[in-house]
């Protein structure tokens, strides 16, 4: 009876690593052609005086973008959520 409840813990535990792997490459690559991503748990929008801040946290990374109205460029990026990027702390976000 243990070894059944075991392997099938194992096998609940490999079906969600691989759904959270799934929806990270897919988030990544639409992050890559300047899509959102699918899951967004916390979304921040923040207009600033040189342009227009967007930042979504998903299931342990996040999304942001930045277009500089001045500039006139769109910089968006993708990576871990506890890793602050340059342009959230150049915005004091």
């Amino acid at each position: 009876m243990k070894k059944k409840i075991f392997f099938i813990l194992k096998i609940l535990v490999i079906v969600i690593v691989v759904a959270w792997m799934g929806l990270f490459v897919t988030d990544y690559f639409r992050a890559k052609n300047g899509g959102k991503p699918m899951v967004c748990f916390n979304e921040v929008n923040k207009n600033t005086e040189n342009g227009t801040f967007y930042r979504c946290i998903s299931l342990g990374y996040k999304y942001y973008e930045y277009v500089d109205n001045v500039k006139g460029q769109a910089t968006y990026g993708f990576g871990a959520v506890f890793i602050k990027s340059d342009i959230e702390k150049e915005i004091g976000e």
